[in-house]
């Protein structure tokens, strides 16, 4: 059997589908129990990966890829610099 490419519609609602079930997960996850807790990252882990693979494939596709990337790691540079000053109350 040959698989077909998805649409880029297809591409768009599967990251999205995915995103809203993780929302559903999280909120309903027992933040009291190790487990649930546990159970809860290694879905979001995974969804996560197949949203980002259908997002980076969409960006190939319309030829967005080195945009994107800039983008992505201009973003991640901005959350590395956040992450640094956490928990210092505002202290440099």
């Amino acid at each position: 059997m040959i698989e077909r490419e998805p649409t880029n519609p297809e591409l768009l609602a599967a990251a999205l589908v995915i995103t809203l079930t993780a929302r559903d997960l999280v909120e309903r996850t027992d933040r009291t129990s190790y487990r649930d807790i546990s159970e809860t990252l290694d879905a979001l882990r995974e969804g996560m990966a197949i949203a980002g693979g259908s997002l980076l494939h969409l960006a190939e596709r319309l030829d967005l890829a080195g945009d994107v990337n800039q983008l992505v790691k201009a973003g991640a540079d901005r959350a590395k610099v956040a992450r640094s000053f956490s928990g210092r109350g505002g202290r440099a």
